[in-house]
């Protein structure tokens, strides 16, 4: 059984967040080959996307670790600096950008996922982001696929669970598109489904 107590966390923020870019990357590489997104990376396209954070305001990753291990991370910028397929998503809705944070990422290695630990990364960067004194929401979007769809696996745990868990609600009507290569080497477009939580103490 997982002991979340036991497990330490590192804030990188700024231009430290290069320190972290290649343990990020190999998680990428590793926990998206996984369903539902089944996909397949290269490591040079992962760094290259992680060093937007590195150039926007605000952003921040948390690094999890067991030991010197590192098992999880939670990544994000504010949305207003993320890409443009992703702003128009928003349009129409009564929400201010600026003061949307999004969560690209939230992940763990097999071995250390439904113990708690989600909830305690999240939960630290909504701390930090009300530290900030700058956002209101949290947003963040996922894959979406057919239930029936042929490599769901039948143990397959929706993380719509916890985002619904965690105080997370799905933004009817608000979603993007973006086009990936999967594990069989053909690319496709995939719809990605936005949900917002509100932060506390804003």
């Amino acid at each position: 059984m997982i002991d979340s107590k036991k497990m330490t966390e590192q804030l990188l923020t700024g231009a430290a967040i290069a320190d972290g870019w290649d343990e990020v990357a190999t998680l990428r590489l590793e926990i998206f080959r996984e369903y539902p997104y089944l996909y397949q990376g290269r490591r040079e396209d992962e760094l290259a996307y992680l060093g937007t954070y590195a150039a926007a305001p605000d952003a921040c990753v948390i690094l999890a670790y067991d030991g010197e291990a590192v098992i999880g991370a939670v990544a994000g910028m504010p949305l207003i600096h993320e890409d443009p397929e992703m702003l128009d998503a928003f349009a129409g809705t009564t929400f201010s950008l600026d003061e949307v944070y999004y969560v690209g990422e939230l992940l763990f290695r097999p071995g250390y996922r439904n113990g708690g630990l989600g909830q305690k990364l999240l939960a630290r960067l909504e701390s930090h982001l009300c530290s900030l004194g700058r956002y209101r929401s949290l947003t963040c979007a996922t894959v979406e696929r057919p239930d029936d769809h042929p490599l769901r696996p039948r143990d397959y745990i929706p993380i719509t669970k916890f985002l619904a868990r965690t105080g997370f609600a799905r933004l009817t009507g608000v979603t993007t598109s973006f086009t990936w290569r999967e594990l069989d080497g053909v690319k496709r477009d995939h719809l990605m489904q936005f949900w917002i939580k509100s932060i506390d103490g804003k």
